[in-house]
């Protein structure tokens, strides 16, 4: 028993492997688009982890405020880096927090106004794991800032 083969008397010899190229093509595009879509969806997510760690570095300071800048900006820091570790689980941390550049400014008097604050500023350097999207941005780091500022609620007097 002989297949017959069915051909489309209408397709030109060709245009036999057109669909293919243009599946191979658009499927380039395709993963490049989406590999982009999980790195910049990753960069997002170490942002919102600075920011909530910034906004308990700055809470801390609010609340528990020093005479000394230096201790103060020690004790945030402290604070910071504290908010990404899992007290149950030390080893699961979800971005290297060796990579964090914490900042802290005490904004006005720290006693005499009610206006003072404090003012924590979070800097942090996000791989990019996509070799195209470091070319396009000029770097295969992504720097991520977060400020957050509180205002003194126990302000220390002598």
């Amino acid at each position: 028993m002989t297949m017959m083969r069915y051909k489309n008397p209408n397709q030109k010899k060709s245009e036999r492997g057109q669909s293919m190229t243009e599946f191979a093509l658009s499927l380039v595009v395709l993963l490049t688009v989406l590999s982009g879509i999980v790195d910049l969806g990753r960069v997002f997510f170490a942002y919102i982890i600075i920011r909530d760690a910034a906004q308990e570095g700055a809470v801390y300071g609010s609340i528990a405020p020093k005479d000394d800048l230096t201790v103060l900006s020690n004790e945030i820091e402290e604070r910071v880096k504290a908010a990404f570790t899992d007290p149950s689980d030390s080893s699961n941390v979800p971005i290297d927090i060796s990579n964090l550049n914490v900042q802290t400014e005490i904004l006005g008097a720290t006693c005499v106004t009610p206006g003072s604050g404090v003012r924590v500023k979070v800097d942090y350097l996000v791989p990019v794991t996509m070799p195209f999207l470091g070319t396009i941005i000029g770097s295969q780091e992504m720097k991520m800032t977060a400020t957050v500022e509180n205002a003194i609620l126990s302000p220390i007097c002598p």
